[in-house]
């Protein structure tokens, strides 16, 4: 899409669900390709994800860059803007790899 010209600087692109299909390490690759097409075109990215690799992922290019990205969690209750500069987000998608985490280590110990 670069390439042929459908997008450009300042455009605006959606990705749903851009783990689908994608290998872990892929998709740390292709985050690391959107933030790169992002920073040097100034194309805002928006990306509904339910994957952990997803979050850290974005998690730490926030950290690694010193850059603001935003985290947005939707539940019944609330809606929950969070920036991943300051650390993970407070969702059920992080509880519940803490809880599979915290599982495996009652199992090994």
């Amino acid at each position: 899409m670069l390439a042929n010209g459908y997008i450009g600087k300042n455009s605006i692109i959606f990705i749903d669900e851009l783990e689908s299909a994608l290998h872990p390490k892929a998709i740390s690759e292709f985050i690391d390709m959107l933030y790169e097409i992002s920073v040097n075109m100034g194309i805002q990215i928006f990306i509904a994800s339910h994957s952990y690799f997803v979050i850290k992922k974005l998690f730490l290019l926030a950290q690694e860059k010193n850059e603001s990205i935003k985290s947005i969690s939707i539940n019944a209750d609330n809606v929950v803007v969070n920036d991943l500069a300051d650390g993970m987000p407070d969702n059920a998608i992080i509880e519940e790899s803490i809880r599979l985490y915290e599982e495996e280590i009652e199992e090994v110990l």
